[in-house]
C-alpha cells in the first residue's frame, strides 16, 4: 500500500476530532440535536484550520444511516463514500475552475434529484469567492429557495470577496487560527501513533512555523520526520529540517543590542546572512523575541502571555542582561520599522548594520526618570531666579533686597538735598497703558514709609522694564515739605475732564458691539469739534486692528452724536503719543511713514498682510 501523509491519514472525521474550532462544532452539534439545519452555510477562515473538514463531518452526520447524528457510524455505504470522496449525494466543486454561468447552470439542473443514500443531497463550493459576479446572481435564486433535500456549504478564505447578497442567504462561520498549545498537543499524539518521540521544545517550533494552520502543521512534522531518519529528534534538528533560525541567535543579538555591542551584534548578522536567511525572517524573530522578552520583564502575570516555556523564561531574561521595559520597548520600535524598511529595500542587509549601528550606541541616552529630575531642577532654577530653592531663613536673618541698578541712559544724577532714601523692597511689575494704570499688589509685609526721591531716582525704578512696555512704579508716600515736581506720565484724562465722554463709554457698554467694547480703554483727548481717540496699545494687534476700524464705523460716529447732542468729529489719533521712549516713538513713526509709502502699500495689500516692524537700513 502506498504511503499517505499525515494531513490526510488524520484528517477528522467527526465534530469531535476538530481542533480549536469549538465555537463552531458545538453551534452544529445542538443544531443537529434539534433538527435546526439550516439550508445554506458558509465557513470562512484562514488555510488549514478545518473549513472542508468541518464541511465533510456535516455531510457525514446527515447522511448517516442511523442519523442525523452527531456521531455517524463510519461503517454504512454513505459514511464510507463520503470519507473517500465518492459519494453521489456529496457534490464537491471546485470555485477557481467552475467559476462561470454556465457551470452554475448545470447544478442548477441537478437540483431536483432526490438524493440516492441518506436524507440530504449536499453542494459543497469550495473557494466560493472566486465565482464570477454573474455566476453568485445565478444562483441566487437556488440559493434562497433550494429544494428541502437540498443544502449547500461553502468554504473560503476570504469572505470580503463574496456578495453581500449571497452573505445575506448563508449563516456564516469565522473559523480562528488555531492556538500553539492546542497544535502542539495533537502534533505529540500523531507522533506517538506513527512510533516517534518528540520533546516538547522541538514541537514549539513546528507549533509556531504553522502560524495557527493545522494542516501546515502536519505537513512540517512529516518533513521534519523524513529528515530526521533514524537519529533522535531535537531541537536543533527541527530547525534545521525546516530552515529556521537558530532562536539562539536571536537572544544573543537582542542581548548584545541591550549591552550596546554594536560589534557583537554585526557579527551575528554576518551569520545569518551567510547561512542563507531572509533578513525579514531574521527582524521577524527579534520582534517576536523582543515582544516576549518585554512581557516576561514587565511582571510575572503579563508574562503568562510570552510565547515561551515556562522554563526558559528565566534564561532569557538571564541572556538580555536584565534589561529595562524602556529599553525593551525602545528597541521594539526601531526594529519595527527597520522590519517593514528591510521588506522592501534592494540590499536590506544594508539597512540592517546601520540600525544595528544607531541601537547599539546608548551612550547618549538619559533615563527617563534622571531626564525628568533635571527638568524639574531646571524649573525651580527658573523660578528661584537661578539659585537653588533653600530653606527660608528666619526674618532677622533675611537679607534686604537691593534696589535695582538703574540703566545708563536713564542713570540718575546725584540728589541735591536729603539723604539717599532708604532701599525698600517693592513688587515692580508691567503695566496698562495710560488710561488705565495697574495698581501696586499689596506688600507680604509692612514697610516703612521711604523718605522722598528726587525725581530722576523715581524715573530710574521705573527703567527696569523694557522700553515698550513702560513700567511704573507704586509712588512712595509723599512727606510734608516743598520737593520738586515729577514729570506728570501720559495718562487718559478722566471722564468728566471730556465732557459727555462717560456717557458714550455707557452707550458703548450697552451696545453688544465687540468692536465698540475695544473703545472703553481708549485714550481720548476733546478737539474744537470732536473727540481724538487712541486706542489701547496694551491690546494685540488683531484688537487694535478691530478698534481702529469700530472709529471708522459710520455706525459708532452717529452714536457719538447722539449722545452727546452736536455734530461731532471723531478722529483716530496714533499710539505714539502714549510712549515717552525714544525708541518706540521713533518705531511708530517709521512704520507709519511705511504705511503711508505707495509701493509699500501696494506690496501690503497684494499679500494682504500687515507691517508690524520696520528696521531702518543699516539698522539691526
Amino acid at each position: 500500500m502506498s504511503y499517505l501523509a499525515i494531513a490526510r491519514k488524520y484528517r477528522p472525521s467527526t465534530f469531535a476530532e476538530i481542533i480549536g474550532q469549538d465555537h463552531v462544532t458545538r453551534t452544529l452539534t445542538n443544531a443537529i440535536r434539534r433538527g435546526r439545519i439550516h439550508h445554506a452555510y458558509l465557513f470562512c477562515g484562514a488555510r488549514g484550520v478545518g473549513k472542508t473538514t468541518a464541511a465533510r463531518a456535516l455531510a457525514r452526520a446527515l447522511n448517516c444511516v442511523q442519523g442525523p447524528t452527531i456521531t455517524p457510524c463510519g461503517d454504512c455505504p454513505a459514511c464510507l463514500e463520503i470519507l473517500r470522496g465518492s459519494s453521489p449525494d456529496l457534490i464537491e466543486i471546485d470555485g477557481a475552475s467552475n467559476n462561470s454561468v454556465d457551470d452554475v447552470r448545470e447544478l442548477r439542473e441537478g437540483l431536483h434529484y432526490a438524493p440516492t443514500r441518506g436524507g440530504k443531497r449536499i453542494i459543497l463550493i469550495d473557494e466560493v469567492h472566486m465565482l464570477s459576479k454573474a455566476a453568485f446572481n445565478a444562483l441566487l435564486k437556488s440559493l434562497e429557495e433550494p429544494p428541502p433535500h437540498v443544502i449547500f456549504l461553502f468554504a473560503t478564505t476570504e469572505p470580503h470577496k463574496v456578495l453581500d447578497t449571497i452573505l445575506s442567504r448563508v449563516m456564516r462561520f469565522d473559523f480562528k487560527r488555531i492556538p500553539p498549545t492546542d497544535v502542539t498537543d495533537h502534533l505529540a499524539t500523531i507522533a506517538a501513533s506513527e512510533g516517534y518521540e518528540l520533546p516538547a521544545a522541538a514541537l514549539r517550533p513546528i507549533a509556531r512555523a504553522s502560524e495557527g494552520s493545522m494542516r501546515d502543521a502536519q505537513s512540517l512534522l512529516d518533513k521534519v520526520l523524513a529528515f530526521a531518519g533514524d537519529e533522535p529528534i531535537t531541537e536543533a534538528l527541527v530547525h534545521e529540517a525546516l530552515g529556521l533560525l537558530d532562536p539562539g541567535l536571536v537572544v544573543d543579538f537582542v542581548g548584545a543590542l541591550a549591552r550596546g555591542e554594536a560589534a557583537r551584534a554585526l557579527e551575528i548578522v554576518e551569520r545569518v546572512d551567510t547561512f542563507g536567511y531572509e533578513i525579514p525572517q531574521f527582524t521577524s524573530a527579534v520582534l517576536a523575541l523582543l515582544r516576549d522578552a518585554t512581557l516576561l520583564t514587565l511582571s510575572e502575570e503579563a508574562g503568562r502571555w510570552a510565547d515561551i516555556a515556562p522554563e526558559e523564561s528565566t534564561h532569557l531574561v538571564e541572556r538580555l542582561g536584565a534589561a529595562p521595559v524602556e529599553q525593551l520597548g525602545r528597541l521594539f520600535q526601531t526594529m519595527l520599522e527597520v522590519h517593514d524598511q528591510v521588506a522592501k529595500a534592494g540590499r536590506p542587509r544594508i539597512v540592517l548594520d546601520m540600525a544595528v549601528v544607531r541601537l547599539a550606541d546608548t551612550s547618549a541616552l538619559v533615563p527617563l526618570p534622571d531626564l525628568t529630575e533635571r527638568l524639574e531642577q531646571l524649573e525651580q532654577r527658573l523660578r528661584t531666579g537661578g539659585v537653588p530653592r533653600s530653606p527660608t531663613p528666619p526674618a532677622a536673618a533675611r537679607p534686604v533686597p537691593r534696589p535695582p541698578l538703574p540703566t545708563p541712559a536713564t542713570r540718575p544724577e546725584p540728589p541735591r538735598s536729603a539723604a539717599p532714601p532708604k532701599p525698600v523692597e517693592r513688587d515692580v511689575a508691567p503695566t496698562r497703558p495710560p488710561s488705565t494704570p495697574a495698581l501696586p499688589e499689596s506688600a507680604p509685609v509692612p514697610r516703612p514709609p521711604a523718605p522722598p526721591a528726587s525725581p530722576p531716582a523715581r524715573a530710574a525704578a521705573t527703567s527696569t522694564a523694557p522700553s515698550a512696555a513702560p513700567v511704573v512704579a507704586p509712588p512712595a508716600p509723599q512727606p510734608s515739605g516743598p520737593t520738586e515736581p515729577a514729570a506728570p506720565a501720559p495718562a487718559s484724562p478722566p471722564a468728566d475732564a471730556v465732557p459727555g465722554w462717560s456717557d458714550v463709554l455707557q452707550a458703548i457698554r450697552s451696545s453688544g458691539r465687540p468692536s465698540w467694547k475695544l473703545l472703553i480703554g481708549s485714550h481720548v483727548t476733546p478737539l474744537p469739534n470732536g473727540l481724538r481717540l487712541v486706542v489701547d496699545p496694551a491690546m494685540n494687534l488683531n484688537d487694535q486692528r478691530d478698534a481702529r476700524s469700530a472709529v471708522k464705523e459710520p455706525d459708532f460716529v452717529a452714536m457719538v452724536e447722539r449722545v452727546l447732542g452736536r455734530p461731532t468729529v471723531v478722529e483716530l489719533g496714533n499710539v505714539v503719543a502714549l510712549h515717552s521712549d525714544p525708541a518706540v516713538v521713533e518705531a511708530e513713526r517709521l512704520r507709519a511713514q511705511a504705511k503711508e509709502d505707495p509701493a509699500i502699500a501696494r506690496v501690503v495689500s497684494v499679500l494682504q498682510g500687515t507691517i508690524v516692524r520696520v528696521t531702518p537700513r543699516g539698522g539691526p
